[in-house]
């Protein structure tokens, strides 16, 4: 599918390429289009600053949809994110980018996000003021001995080391534990401590909190809790309502936009990519810009595919007749007993994404160790509303008015404890290919948020420019 661009922008481009002709034989690298594969988040806001620039791009996204992981999906008026998206930034590049793209469309929201733990719901990141004493009198006496006697301060290499590292063999043992071998599907004496820093780090979301021991999260926390609350930026409609917006402006350029298209070959002479092959056409880039996973990338270039894996995780969008609102935007869910690791409340972050007296739940089943759920997600349907009510999110499983389940394939990398040097092998197998750049959450297996993907385009904006000897400010 071919997205049709203003005819009096720059239709050469588009027009020979909808025509089935081949984007080959221009005079120089630096008058051919930077080949951007991938059209999520990170894609498109490259596309985006180079773009607005003149430099030719096109945008190779595989599936009908661009937007990747901040797809939205609508239902009988009931929209979804694919989990808790949102924007958040302390960055003023990057959040002028966010209101410049959203425009009209921009709410400002105050962060509301839980742990659900031993039956009770606790705000996250966890207050130690407000939710210590609410713990069980066991699990409140072991943090606070935690505290007292100190934590190992070794090298750690496991995610089980370091999380014990930072908050203790308490929270280890009684929640961190559980959560991620749930989540992730493999032990945390396997999985690497980049997790747990990037993970935790995440989830905590405000950059300036720099959390490596439960007594610097305390104090942190308790230094800063008459603070104003944490806001967030939310595309009011649903996530994808920045990928339109800016779908919309990459067109207004003449930027091609090409749906429903896998590039099958890259032909490589010289140092460089040559040639992008897709279907029967092929495109002479100047610059490629992969945000697929590594393993399309390796296949495409003829390379051993490197052991490293993606997460696969499910959505199940639970439609409900109740109009009582939760009280959070998301909530963490580390009971073994549960099949779930995370669920958000889409009315949470606007209103319209319910229709009115209704209200609706995301529940995330991260399938690692689980790969007949992946398969076949319906069979499980019951089980995830059982365990909502198990939970307490559902009074009874009568509230449910419909479900609908989306696959996402590779939602998160796996950081196993030899992530790192299987990840710099394969860095060093294609770093002599000149014009190849790695982008975005899938192409540098990097657990990042979509402000991420954005501050993370403008160096890339800047080294493409700089290879193709282009001023970085449009010609007036």
């Amino acid at each position: 599918m071919f997205h049709r661009i203003q005819p009096d922008v720059r239709t050469g481009l588009a027009d020979r390429l909808e025509l089935g002709e081949s984007l080959t034989s221009m005079t120089g690298a630096q008058d051919r289009p930077v080949v951007i594969v991938g059209g999520g988040i990170s894609g498109l806001s490259i596309a985006w600053l180079l773009a607005e620039v003149g430099v030719e791009t096109v945008v190779i996204e595989k599936e009908e949809r661009l937007g990747g992981l901040a797809r939205s999906f609508t239902y009988d008026d009931f929209t979804f994110d694919i989990g808790p998206h949102r924007f958040h930034t302390y960055l003023p590049e990057v959040e002028t980018f966010i209101r410049d793209v959203l425009d009209s469309h921009t709410l400002e929201i105050n962060r509301s996000s839980k742990l659900q733990f031993r039956g009770s719901f606790y705000p996250w990141p966890l207050h130690p003021s407000r939710s210590l004493f609410r713990f069980p009198p066991g699990v409140a006496l072991g943090v606070i001995r935690d505290m007292l006697i100190g934590f190992p301060r070794h090298e750690t290499e496991s995610f089980r080391d370091q999380i014990i590292h930072m908050y203790g063999e308490t929270l280890y043992r009684h929640f961190f534990e559980g959560y991620s071998t749930k989540f992730l599907g493999i032990p945390p004496e396997v999985t690497h401590r980049d997790w747990a820093k990037t993970g935790v780090d995440r989830a905590i979301i405000d950059s300036r909190m720099q959390i490596e021991s439960l007594w610097a999260l305390a104090w942190q926390i308790l230094t800063t809790w008459k603070k104003s609350e944490m806001k967030f930026l939310y595309p009011q409609g649903g996530c994808e309502q920045f990928v339109i917006n800016l779908r919309e402006r990459l067109e207004s350029l003449g930027c091609l936009i090409v749906c429903g298209s896998e590039v099958d070959a890259l032909e490589v002479s010289g140092g460089r990519i040559s040639s992008v092959v897709v279907g029967d056409r092929t495109i002479e880039p100047s610059e490629v810009v992969w945000t697929g996973t590594i393993q399309s990338l390796s296949e495409r270039l003829g390379l051993d595919r490197p052991n490293l894996n993606y997460l696969p995780l499910l959505c199940y969008n639970v439609m409900l007749n109740d109009g009582r609102p939760f009280d959070f935007q998301w909530c963490y869910h580390g009971s073994a007993d549960a099949i779930f690791s995370r669920v958000s409340a889409p009315a949470s972050f606007d209103p319209s994404n319910t229709p009115p007296g209704k209200r609706s739940l995301c529940v995330e089943v991260t399938c690692g160790a689980k790969n007949g759920v992946y398969d076949e997600p319906e069979d499980h349907l019951d089980r995830v509303i059982e365990d909502l009510q198990k939970e307490k999110l559902l009074t009874t499983g009568g509230e449910v008015i419909g479900a609908k389940i989306e696959r996402v394939p590779w939602a998160y990398p796996i950081y196993d404890l030899e992530y790192r040097d299987k990840l710099g092998a394969f860095e060093q197998q294609i770093a002599d290919v000149d014009n190849l750049m790695m982008a975005g959450r899938l192409g540098k297996f990097w657990y990042n948020n979509m402000d991420h993907c954005i501050e993370a385009a403008f160096p890339i904006r800047d080294q493409i420019l700089t290879r193709l000897k282009r001023p970085s400010q449009r010609s007036a």
